[in-house]
């Protein structure tokens, strides 16, 4: 879902406006079928975020064009028209916009449409922001995401990452923001939403500047402002001047000229769009510039005009830093008194935002200020203050920097596991490929003549058994002898089409041994590799006949239980676990104890492919990871 524009967030972000595409609103006129159709098409592509909007006048058309193709009668319809409005289209201030979300919350759970809740909270949280609240707008962006994993619409909860995520860099947790975007980002892909994909590439490129990684997020920028002037995607445009202003601002030492000429492109982009967020955020970009290169009336002029435009859009979130900069401009022109009012109204503020990379910009500014008034004794007391706040700054970024390592790190180490195994996968269906290929060349020989026959059957009966043994290689896991990821994830889906089709269930178990890395690290390969072919036989011995394991991953399992229910299935999956911690492993070494996280699932009316048991299995297994291990999750919704 596009973000608001005009209420609601930070900055200008939520300002951006980009082309409307031609030929999408329906012809006058059409039946209650056709409405219906041309109202999904188009909420569908607004959802997506694939149309956009020119102006103020160009969106209520839309909006009013989609309302009148909602079929009389359809609730669903209305509330989808209605959550489209509250986020994308203009409210007079943000309480008017949170009141608007809260009706249509709860019209939206009264004939449980998730979707829609889904969306409102979306838009309730972006008006949290403009009031500003961010902990009321967090609290509904994690209730949004909440939902949508639990119905696994990955849209929505890329969507909500997203909207979490941006809100996270902005209030300074930068490694929580950009592991949010970053997992919005696999969503995205998974779905095939390129256009998603690529808009939220801007807001990890913001995630990476504000964590002072200019040469990364530069890059990005600069590709956004190639392809949206490419495309002619104003907003893109826009996003990329701004963001790229910033960092010139940013750069030791400031890149004032630099700064200066993406935000006076900015400008009149924004009045053209009759983007007013845009524009007011564009001008206390050049306020900051001209505090930069001294010139402190032209900073007070743009501060005025910022100002102006904040306060006509109802947007308060700026004023901690018009505050700072309206400071910093009176005490550069020596009234000094006015300027340590402003300061101390911008640490009022501050103190509500939470923004701690402003507050020790401020208390550098102010401490300057009552320098210069000769007020020595406070000058300190704000000098300490902001060399303790920059010690906190560095800490987090130290801890930001570390959590994203390790991000980045488990993500490197998934994807190296994974092509590892369709390596050997790929290897086990080229020897098999080669056996088949070797069988059809002997049968056809098989025709040459009875003087053959002998020589040929012979051959033949060689052949049939080197297929089954090769079979059985591309079938089983070389190291537990137990099944491998294809014939487990075959079976698994021939399991799930026979449970389907006789109205019965089917229970997945996904089992992860814990800390595995650990046993392979104290005690050598080796011990592991003992660790998992014990483990693997007695998991199979302790399943009811007709049940099934095989391994997946490197210490990853995979059970089927058919005809399961989910209370049976946790049964027997807290008799593998216990089966596990049983198991002695004195032998290979003394200290040694193993245990197991299980997730658990079973089917619904509907389920088609084995891989979504499977996600949803892994995200109940991740679960009980999360909540300590050596335990077992059901998989909820």
């Amino acid at each position: 879902m596009r973000k608001r524009a005009g209420c609601g967030g930070r900055w200008w972000q939520l300002g951006l406006i980009l082309v409307l595409a031609g030929g999408v609103l329906p012809a006058q006129g059409a039946t209650s079928t056709d409405n219906a159709a041309a109202f999904d098409q188009l909420a569908g592509r607004l959802d997506r975020g694939e149309i956009a909007f020119t102006s103020q006048g160009d969106l209520m058309h839309l909006l009013e064009r989609l309302q009148r193709d909602v079929p009389p009668g359809d609730a669903r319809r209305e509330l989808r028209y209605q959550y489209l409005y509250c986020v994308i289209g203009p409210t007079e201030t943000p309480q008017a916009g949170i009141a608007y979300a809260n009706r249509g919350l709860a019209a939206a759970r009264r004939i449980g449409y998730v979707d829609a809740e889904i969306n409102f909270l979306f838009c309730r949280g972006s008006n949290q922001e403009g009031v500003p609240d961010t902990k009321a707008a967090m609290a509904d962006y994690d209730a949004a995401i909440a939902l949508a994993r639990r119905t696994e619409n990955n849209q929505l909860l890329a969507d909500g990452l997203t909207w979490r995520g941006r809100l996270q860099s902005v209030d300074g947790e930068y490694a929580k923001a950009t592991v949010d975007l970053l997992e919005a980002q696999r969503y995205y892909a998974s779905i095939g939403a390129s256009k998603q994909e690529q808009d939220n590439l801007l807001n990890i490129a913001t995630a990476y500047r504000q964590m002072g990684e200019y040469a990364k997020a530069r890059g990005y920028f600069t590709q956004a402002l190639t392809t949206g002037t490419a495309d002619g995607d104003v907003g893109r445009q826009m996003t990329a001047h701004m963001e790229l202003g910033f960092i010139d601002l940013g750069a030791e030492p400031p890149r004032t000229d630099a700064a200066r000429a993406h935000f006076d492109i900015v400008v009149p982009l924004a009045r053209k769009a009759q983007a007013a967020l845009t524009l007011a955020s564009a001008q206390l970009g050049l306020a900051q510039v001209d505090n930069q290169a001294g010139q402190w009336n032209d900073a007070l002029k743009m501060l005025d005009a910022s100002s102006a435009g904040m306060a006509a859009l109802h947007n308060q979130w700026s004023n901690d830093m018009i505050a700072l900069q309206r400071g910093v401009a009176l005490a550069g022109l020596g009234q000094l008194p006015q300027a340590l009012a402003a300061f101390d109204q911008a640490e009022q503020l501050l103190h509500q935002s939470g923004n701690l990379r402003y507050y020790g910009m401020l208390l550098q500014q102010r401490s300057r200020a009552y320098e210069a008034q000769g007020n020595t004794k406070l000058a300190l007391a704000d000098l300490q203050r902001a060399i303790k706040v920059q010690a906190a700054l560095d800490q987090r970024a130290r801890s930001d920097t570390a959590t994203l390592m390790r991000y980045q790190f488990d993500t490197a180490q998934r994807e190296a596991e994974n092509q590892r195994l369709k390596n050997e996968q790929r290897l086990q269906e080229q020897q098999l490929a080669s056996l088949q290929r070797a069988r059809r060349w002997q049968q056809l020989a098989l025709l040459l003549g009875a003087v053959l026959i002998a020589l040929l059957t012979w051959l033949a009966i060689r052949q049939i058994r080197m297929t089954r043994r090769l079979r059985e290689i591309a079938d089983t896991d070389p190291l537990t002898g137990i099944a491998n990821r294809r014939n487990i994830e075959w079976r698994g889906q021939r399991a799930l089409d026979r449970a389907m089709s006789a109205g019965k269930s089917l229970a997945v178990v996904l089992l992860d041994i814990d800390h595995f890395k650990q046993v392979n690290d104290t005690h050598g390969h080796q011990t592991g590799d003992a660790v998992l072919v014990r483990l693997a036989q007695a998991c199979r011995d302790a399943l009811r006949e007709g049940d099934a394991i095989g391994r997946i991953g490197g210490e990853e399992f995979v059970v089927l239980l058919p005809g399961a229910e989910i209370a049976s299935a946790r049964d027997i999956a807290e008799r593998l676990r216990l089966t596990v911690s049983d198991l002695a492993f004195h032998d290979l070494a003394p200290a040694l104890v193993v245990t197991v996280s299980l997730g658990v699932t079973v089917s619904h009316v509907g389920d088609s492919q084995f891989g979504a048991l499977v996600e949803r299995a892994d995200r109940a297994l991740y679960r009980a990871k999360s909540s300590g291990r050596n335990q077992v999750a059901v998989a909820g919704g």
